[in-house]
């Protein structure tokens, strides 16, 4: 039995280096993602120059592409282990943000929104499955309660850096801001992020697809 399996069987509460890792970058993430997200539509109309018709199309394929997206980044996660797929999308992360505020052009901040987009879309899938493997029957329901705390915890404060940022620095430091959490959270991966060994579990991609399309033609 592992040093981390013994803590997890002998307290409800104690969980292994690796869940408060990921409840960590889970925080940053939330905090980069929720202060970018509130001040998103005045940022492609008032910084990058679209009127208010594309700024909205711009953002609802955004936000569809994010929640669309994680059954199958998340099967790619487990193909490639959860450790590489969060380096992945906190590097996706760090370059979408900071392309926000370095190149705040129209083709440029879609392409930053679309990185930052496809990042984002890893995190949720991976956090759970480590919060899920890093605990056992007997304290799930408490690391999934400290996990949604640090959900809200990290979107309240994405919420509430927003408008300093916005109105004493600028909207075009919302990148800036959102692009430092996300190197912040890449380089906690890297250095205390221990990998789950979830890799060769995962279901084809052709099968999630499958699954994927029963459920939208599924009348019920």
């Amino acid at each position: 039995m592992s040093a981390e399996e013994n803590i997890i069987k002998t307290s409800n509460w104690k969980f292994p280096k690796t869940f408060w890792t990921a409840n960590t970058v889970e925080l940053l993430e939330r905090a980069a993602f929720y202060c970018m997200f509130i001040a998103m539509s005045l940022y492609l109309t008032d910084v990058v120059g679209f009127d208010d018709k594309w700024a909205g199309i711009i953002g609802a394929f955004f936000s569809a592409g994010v929640y669309f997206l994680p059954p199958f980044t998340g099967a790619l996660s487990d193909k490639i282990g959860f450790r590489n797929a969060l380096l992945l999308a906190f590097a996706f992360l760090s370059i979408g943000y900071s392309t926000m505020s370095l190149l705040p052009f129209k083709p440029t901040a879609v392409m930053a929104l679309a990185f930052v987009m496809f990042g984002g879309s890893f995190i949720k899938s991976i956090i759970t499955g480590t919060v899920s493997q890093s605990s056992s029957e007997s304290n799930r329901a408490r690391a999934y309660s400290i996990f949604y705390f640090i959900v809200n915890i990290g979107a309240f404060t994405g919420k509430m850096i927003a408008k300093p940022v916005r109105v004493d620095i600028g909207l075009d430091a919302i990148g800036y801001y959102s692009g430092a959490m996300s190197i912040i959270a890449l380089i906690t991966v890297f250095f205390l992020f221990k990998n789950i060994d979830t890799i060769g579990q995962a279901k084809p991609l052709r099968e999630i697809w499958k699954s994927f399309i029963r459920v939208l033609t599924n009348l019920r």
